[in-house]
């Protein structure tokens, strides 16, 4: 057996039964993405893909492999079991002869009982780590696991009284260590795991991949997950084991293994110090790359102020540490099947087009642009963008004392007190020119004209995924200029507390401060936002219309029950609508109806819709 395996994986779902081509390039194989993007049906689908490469027995093991103890542990009617964890079983002899296809623990006990050389393994490291001990034993027939705390009583408890995480640990290792499995397929081998157990789970995982031979258990591994203490990224190459799901109708993404991005050195850089936020981006549909730690503070004060739901609409805020590294990361997410959302700081369009070039660089994306920018009499996105900078620069060079009054008084000039020799003079300038365009009124003619054409290429930046703050760095946007410390994220944590202190009346001026930063967010949300006002319209339409014809003609008795609302006739004689529930986050009520009323006009107007 030699790597790359070309292997199909034949899918059995609600969508129809289709193949999927893939590729292993080791013995660890790590399938990422969102929930319902199709990683199980994958996994499953691989079950009988490996006749050809080994003669040893392929092994399933389902998220939900507790399941057969829950009859035990939990009350599934309206009956006490809490007595029953006692009686917990694993199945009868009769199983053991096919345990390899049982999908759940009960396998991996039964291996424990028909193997005692697993069970020493396992039993070891329970004892050395967790100071537990495991018997094995039968019952009239069935299987009885006990477990036991070293240096307590020694009294031995039912595995129905055992905590999950460590069950599940158990029945994974024995899966693991047993030599007479070939490929193992793992999925969400992180249930009930506590991180540090996740990190010892993932050594042991390693240490077992290989390729199948007789001489020990070694056994080609591929799980899907979604912990980043599960994913083993040690240099830019480890990305050529990762398998990327979408969705279930579309095929898996997997990077190619001549992709140049993988050799560049910034590239290699960011690898190399992947955070758990990094991590958090490879589960991701569409990555919001940002500069720096402030950004990230910053856009997670307003996505959670806003309720804009990042990352449960598919994104996550990346950040990258400065703008060099962008244009790079941006290829390396798409290689991944990723559509990232970019938000950089005024510079990495004033400095020059490095980022613009490389965040065309996509069929899709550019077609895209190319047809917003015909809209405006151009020929293609970059040769306009290129246009447009190009006369930027030459205002800049020829048209500065007619700025630079306004362009040094700007906070971003400040900002850029890193370009200090004479080389970057201009660089200085053309930074700070740029953000004065977008926050001065009283311009020369020359700059109006440059200001109007930036403008319209922006929007048609910010419409592909890409936006970059007018204003400057995020530091521009805060609405004090008063902090306590000089630290950058210090100021920033601060700016986030007064975010998340503002009351309700202030959210638009907010919105009108945060402009650039808000609509990148809503831009990477990419979903409608949860309005149970406008969700629960319907319901109250369909509830009060009828008693409101009632009332109209004069009844005032109306026995209709509701456990959402409730209604009576005020001292006023009006037909008064209350909210009931204490559950639903709607404003707008008691809703006062008059006889001559337009129930959907009032009841619109209550709620606040249109």
């Amino acid at each position: 057996m030699e790597f790359p395996l070309s292997i199909t994986a034949n899918i059995n779902s609600h969508e129809g039964n289709f193949s999927r081509e893939l590729e292993l390039r080791s013995a660890l194989t790590f399938i990422v993405g969102p929930n319902g993007s199709g990683k199980t049906h994958l996994l499953k689908g691989l079950k009988e893909s490996f006749s050809g490469f080994t003669e040893k027995k392929v092994r399933f093991l389902s998220a939900g492999r507790l399941g057969p103890l829950e009859q035990y542990r939990s009350n599934y009617d309206q009956f006490d079991r809490s007595n029953e964890s006692d009686n917990a079983r694993h199945g009868n002899k009769n199983e053991r002869e096919y345990r390899h296809k049982i999908e759940n623990i009960n396998g991996d006990l039964h291996t424990l009982s028909a193997r005692p050389d697993i069970l020493i393994k396992v039993r070891e490291r329970l004892q050395k780590l967790f100071k537990r001990n495991i018997d094995v034993d039968w019952d009239a027939g069935s299987l009885k696991i006990s477990f036991s705390r070293l240096g307590a009583t020694n009294t031995y408890y039912s595995s129905g009284r055992e905590a999950s995480g460590l069950l599940h640990l158990v029945g994974i290792l024995s899966a693991l260590y047993d030599d007479e499995v070939g490929v193992l397929l793992i999925d969400e081998p992180e249930v009930s795991l506590h991180p540090q157990l996740q990190a010892f789970l993932l050594k042991e995982i390693q240490r077992a991949a290989g390729i199948p031979n007789d001489d020990d258990y070694k056994k080609l591994i591929i799980m899907a997950t979604h912990s980043t203490e599960m994913l083993k990224i040690s240099n830019s190459n480890s990305l050529l084991n990762f398998i990327f799901c979408n969705d279930l109708k579309e095929n898996p993404i997997q990077i190619a293994q001549n992709a140049g991005e993988l050799n560049n050195k910034k590239v290699k850089g960011l690898i190399a110090r992947l955070g758990q936020e990094h991590k958090l981006a490879l589960f991701s549909k569409t990555p919001l790359l940002v500069e720096g730690p402030s950004d990230v503070i910053i856009c997670n004060a307003l996505s959670d102020k806003l309720y804009l739901n990042l990352e449960a609409a598919g994104s996550q805020i990346l950040p990258i540490n400065g703008k060099e590294a962008m244009p790079e990361t941006v290829k390396l997410l798409r290689l991944m099947g990723k559509n990232p959302t970019v938000l950089v700081d005024a510079d990495a369009f004033a400095d020059g087009l490095n980022l613009v070039n490389a965040y065309f660089n996509n069929t899709e994306i550019k077609e895209k642009a190319n047809e917003l920018a015909s809209k405006q009499g151009n020929a293609d996105i970059l040769s306009w963008a290129k246009q447009v900078y190009d006369d930027f620069c030459n205002a800049v060079t020829n048209n500065w004392n007619e700025i630079s009054e306004q362009a040094q008084s700007h906070p971003y000039f400040s900002l850029s007190d890193d370009v200090d020799k004479k080389d970057d003079i201009d660089k200085k300038n053309k930074r700070s020119a740029l953000c004065t365009l977008f926050v001065s009124e009283n311009l020369a003619k020359e700059w109006t004209n440059i200001k109007n054409r930036l403008d319209v290429l922006f929007s048609i930046f910010q419409e592909c995924g890409l936006f970059i703050l007018k204003k400057g760095a995020i530091e521009s946007y805060y609405s004090t200029a008063q902090f306590e410390s000089d630290d950058k994220v210090d100021k920033s944590v601060a700016e986030s507390e007064n975010i998340d202190s503002l009351p309700s009346d202030k959210i638009d001026s907010l919105r009108e401060e945060y402009k650039d930063v808000i609509d990148c967010l809503m831009y990477a949300s990419n979903s409608e936002k949860i309005d149970e006002s406008r969700a629960i319209r319907d319901e109250l339409l369909s509830f009060i219309t009828p008693i409101h014809a009632r009332y109209s003609e004069g009844e005032t008795s109306f026995n209709k029950p509701s456990t959402i609302f409730s209604y009576g006739i005020n001292n006023r004689d009006e037909l008064e609508i209350s909210m009931s529930s204490k559950v639903l986050d709607v404003k707008g009520f008691p809703i006062i109806l008059r006889k001559n009323d337009n129930v959907t006009t009032v009841v619109n107007s209550a709620l606040g819709l249109k």
